[in-house]
């Protein structure tokens, strides 16, 4: 990991919020409204870094049954608000608590949100 980016601490993981599709798949440029709704209501992240207790009990630190669900890499589903937000070299970073993890998913350019 690159020295800028902050590492995780405690139950933390830092993600990386997906970045809005610039065009369609026939090829058409989205208008900058369309990029920015897809961007605001984009619900995936991939996990940049992982903190040291992380699917661990909070009191006895002990690893959580079944351990950990997601890695370093996975395409994860988390909540459209989540914690800490930042930008780093125009990426922008998150650090949420383990647990708000909703879903791992393979590819995120498949997942539609509806409001």
């Amino acid at each position: 990991m690159a020295k800028h980016i902050p590492e995780p601490k405690g139950w933390k993981l830092l993600i990386e919020k997906v970045k809005p599709k610039e065009k369609t798949a026939g090829g058409i440029y989205l208008p900058d409204q369309a990029r920015d709704a897809e961007s605001y209501l984009s619900v995936c992240a991939k996990i940049v870094s992982i903190g040291p207790m992380a699917w661990r009990d909070r009191e006895t630190g002990e690893p959580w049954i079944g351990g950990p669900w997601a890695k370093v890499g996975d395409w994860v589903i988390v909540p459209k608000f989540t914690q800490f937000k930042m930008e780093i070299d125009g990426t922008e970073y998150r650090f949420i608590n383990d647990d708000e993890i909703i879903a791992t998913v393979a590819d995120p350019s498949k997942i539609k949100v509806y409001t």
